[in-house]
């Protein structure tokens, strides 16, 4: 996946990697000085405006509305276990559909990298490291995103997303995107474990606003 829009030393270091299902601490961070963290607040700026990082976001929201309109449940998650048909069918997703859906996040990271030949750079300089993400750790995980997700996703956490007393939403979104590509590259076809795995990279890389309702 992704691997034309990646150079092949990247992808082995990223290949090396795991990642987070649960969020938790951020990874990867510099220490705040000099031109490398001006560099980084740019680049983190001009992804907030893309495109595809929307359309990334909307194609993660949209699996994750199938496992709460679905009932999916945490042991559900772990019956299917590393059977990424399985997997995808508790999303009533079929393995063309599954497909497409990974061709598209595959697509969006491609142009991503492509674009900002400065992610590639920073991948390789930092180490994103993140607790090992496996099929216990996805259905661990989706304990609790599928109690605070319902509200979130069908509007009802609006109000309390705006209310004065609420920091505005603030991500890394260079973290972001080279997390949720990291999920992509493991998820062996999983849209399971890729929407679950993202969400624990948003929450691994933003603060305030929808990650305060969404992250643990």
């Amino acid at each position: 996946m992704w691997k034309k829009g990646i150079p092949p030393l990247l992808l082995v270091s990223l290949l090396c990697l795991a990642v987070s299902c649960a969020g938790g601490d951020s990874a990867g961070t510099n220490d705040g000085a000099g031109p490398a963290a001006s560099d980084t607040d740019r680049l983190d700026e001009e992804l907030s405006r893309s495109s595809e990082v929307a359309e990334l976001v909307a194609i993660r929201d949209e699996l994750a509305a199938r496992a709460v309109e679905r009932g999916v449940t945490p042991d559900a998650i772990r019956e299917a276990a590393n059977d990424a048909d399985r997997s995808n069918a508790l999303l009533g997703l079929t393995p063309d559909e599954a497909r497409a859906r990974f061709d598209r996040i595959d697509a969006l990271v491609g142009t991503l990298f492509a674009r900002y030949p400065a992610l590639a750079d920073i991948a390789a300089r930092d180490e994103w490291r993140h607790p090992a993400c496996d099929a216990e750790g996805v259905a661990l995980a989706w304990e609790h995103y599928s109690r605070v997700l319902p509200s979130v996703l069908d509007g009802g956490g609006a109000r309390a997303l705006y209310a004065p007393a609420r920091p505005p939403l603030i991500c890394k979104m260079t973290q972001f995107i080279i997390g949720i590509s990291l999920c992509a590259l493991k998820s062996g076809g999983s849209a399971m474990f890729y929407f679950i795995c993202s969400y624990g990279v948003f929450c691994g890389s933003c603060d305030g606003g929808i990650a305060d309702l969404i992250c643990p």
